[in-house]
């Protein structure tokens, strides 16, 4: 032991060795324990990883748009809808399938009703805004976000003076790029959260649901593009991965490149990806833009024909429209005539536009 001694004193350089493999071995130990940081929702790398392993996962049963789910009640009175960063009000929320109708009567009666539950969209496509606490860096990808909306379809944003139906877009106060969003135009309770990293990717896919749009990857008809790998998905979230049989599609047909898609690796618990295509291959790296599907699914619902039309009494508005029928399912912003009256297909409602000559 003596001799040991010895030899390491007169040799510094062995010392040194053992402390900076110590070193090493602390630092590996430390990365590997160390829990990342939760951000970006439609994350397809590994790197980028969304985790709920810290999150309250109690949930609830309830139905939205006639499809049992689970949701959980937030600090703010929302409900998260299965864990994600789609929140609803509790009106939107129903504790029976019954209470949804897929198509209801046209009534001239709704004009005088508040929200009235469901989802609804933008009046003549314009979302009211008003902001609170961005820092000058996420204020600077917000205005990115709002011109790539504005450049390419029908919806524009314009700061609130008076209106009463306005979305308020703040700081969650969490340090990531991350993103919350309530779901349409909810009066004065609308709100979009954002972490103090936000970049455009995500605001993007944020003003995709306060347009009123839910997850690419809860489609009914999902399963027919691509393949959810539950046995990779974190405890807690597999129903993130939830269908939908009776939400509005925005894209005609099922769009990997939607800026409301999942990443592959999204609510990933080994780093294996949670979302592949049919073949097993990983999905695009999501872009701060939205797709052409998302183009052409928008400028459908939100119309440049939005509002009261303007005829000045020589036409008829409700010329070549066909009456409402029980019958049919409509898409949102189509529009029929009912017992003299002009309507526009809201989300879960029909919206009076005028009286017909």
């Amino acid at each position: 032991m003596n001799m040991k001694r010895k030899n390491e004193k007169m040799n510094p350089k062995i010392g040194i060795k053992k402390l900076l493999i110590l070193t090493m071995a602390m630092v590996v130990c430390f990365a590997s324990c160390e829990k990342k940081e939760v951000d970006d929702p439609t994350a397809t790398t590994p790197n980028e990883e969304v985790s709920t392993e810290d999150q309250d996962t109690t949930f609830i049963t309830k139905y939205f748009l006639g499809d049992q789910v689970k949701v959980r009640l937030e600090e703010d009175g929302t409900y998260s809808l299965a864990g994600s960063d789609t929140r609803l009000f509790e009106e939107q929320l129903s504790d029976s399938p019954d209470s949804f109708d897929e198509n209801p009567v046209p009534d001239a009666g709704q004009t005088n009703l508040g929200l009235g539950g469901g989802v609804r969209k933008w009046t003549n496509g314009v979302v009211y805004y008003v902001i609170s606490g961005l820092s000058a860096s996420v204020r600077s990808e917000l205005q990115k976000s709002f011109d790539e909306w504005t450049s390419k379809t029908n919806v524009t944003f314009k700061e609130r003076t008076n209106q009463s139906n306005y979305v308020t877009i703040s700081s969650s106060g969490s340090n990531s790029n991350s993103g919350v969003a309530t779901l349409g135009m909810n009066g004065s309770r609308g709100f979009i959260r954002l972490g103090t990293r936000a970049t455009a990717v995500v605001i993007i896919h944020e003003i995709g649901h306060t347009l009123g749009y839910i997850h690419e990857q809860n489609r009914s008809d999902r399963d027919n593009f691509i393949r959810i790998n539950f046995e990779n998905i974190q405890n807690g979230a597999q129903d993130q991965f939830f269908k939908s049989n009776s939400a509005t599609l925005l894209t005609g047909q099922f769009d990997i490149n939607s800026t409301m898609m999942y990443g592959s690796f999204t609510f990933s618990k080994n780093g294996r990806p949670t979302i592949t295509d049919l073949n097993g291959n990983l999905l695009p790296q999501r872009q701060a833009r939205i797709s052409t599907l998302d183009v052409e699914g928008t400028n459908s619902l939100y119309s440049s024909s939005d509002g009261n039309p303007d005829t000045g009494g020589e036409t008829d508005p409700c010329d070549g429209v066909d009456e409402w029928s029980r019958f049919r399912r409509y898409a949102v912003g189509e529009r029929v005539t009912y017992r003299g009256s002009l309507y526009e297909r809201d989300f879960t409602r029909w919206n009076f536009i005028t009286r017909c000559n």
